[in-house]
């Protein structure tokens, strides 16, 4: 097995064959050979076992084992962040403080970046554990560490990513409780910052989509109904993008379902389905359908 095999195909089955997955990372661990290969290989180490798996201990032993073979270099940096995530999510928070000083110190990008990145992982696998009440704070001081920045920072776009997930993991949740519910929508708006400052219009009209989302699960679908419009305007004065439209106007239908506007709700579901109506993807054509299917009247 090859490197790029072990990753690619580690990506594809970690959700479904953890502990497999698991296991091959042990055995190929020789493969990390560079920083480069270190970090994609912590990545997913981390995630599988940690995330998937709740071995935290057990990853953080594996990327201690990556490290440890590996000289120090700037490159080197976001592998230790990401083992000082294990570490931490073990209860071993001296490992981590340690990991986590060894990553800034090595850098080449902002101090402040690297310590935001790894602690806004912190909050997500604290998330990912239902430790709601400390992925909070621990959240929040992160961004707001980094909002307190003047300058564009090589963390904003790893804010925005870990704010775009959060919510979308608290949003799937059958229900919240209003911690989460907080939580949810403070990361829903800090991922549209952080994509403003850092992405490209699109990463913009989809922030605002989850926003909408995001509106309608609190059931406040007037906001739902602004953030949309917002979406739809942005894809308007930038280009196309069809897939998007049609997603914020099945959005903007479950607001107006919320209001009980069917007048509304039946035209813009009309135009969802209108766009929909164009694809030839199966894999786009079944998303539209599971996520309509959560919008009828």
């Amino acid at each position: 097995m090859d490197f790029n095999e072990l990753i690619n195909n580690g990506w594809a089955r970690h959700d479904k064959e953890t502990a497999v997955v698991a296991g091959e990372l042990e055995t190929h661990v020789a493969l990390a050979s560079d920083a480069g290969k270190a970090v994609q290989f912590i990545t997913l180490a981390v995630h599988t076992m940690g995330g998937h798996g709740g071995e935290w201990a057990r990853a953080a032993a594996l990327a201690e084992r990556v490290v440890a073979g590996l000289p120090e270099s700037a490159e080197l940096a976001p592998a230790l962040g990401n083992l000082a995530v294990a570490q931490f999510m073990a209860g071993d928070y001296a490992g981590a403080l340690a990991s986590e000083s060894r990553s800034v110190e090595l850098t080449d990008v902002e101090p402040v970046s690297m310590m935001a990145r790894t602690r806004t992982l912190i909050a997500s696998a604290l998330v990912d554990a239902k430790r709601l009440d400390e992925a909070a704070r621990v959240y929040n001081a992160a961004v707001s560490l980094a909002r307190a920045q003047d300058e564009k920072l090589a963390c904003d776009r790893a804010i925005a990513v870990t704010s775009n997930n959060l919510a979308g993991e608290l949003m799937a949740k059958e229900s919240r409780t209003d911690t989460e519910n907080a939580l949810m929508l403070a990361a829903a708006e800090n991922a549209r910052e952080f994509w403003v400052k850092c992405g490209t219009w699109e990463n913009e009209e989809r922030a605002e989509y989850l926003l909408a989302c995001v509106h309608n699960k609190l059931n406040q679908p007037a906001k739902a109904l602004e953030h949309a419009a917002r979406g739809l305007d942005v894809i308007s004065k930038n280009g196309e993008e069809v897939v998007d439209e049609a997603f914020l106007n099945l959005a903007s239908a479950d607001a107006c379902r919320l209001q009980e506007n069917r007048e509304g709700y039946d035209r813009l579901l009309a135009r969802a389905d209108e766009l929909a109506g164009e694809w030839s993807d199966q894999g786009l054509k079944d998303w539209f359908a599971a996520e309509r299917a959560k919008v009828q009247w």
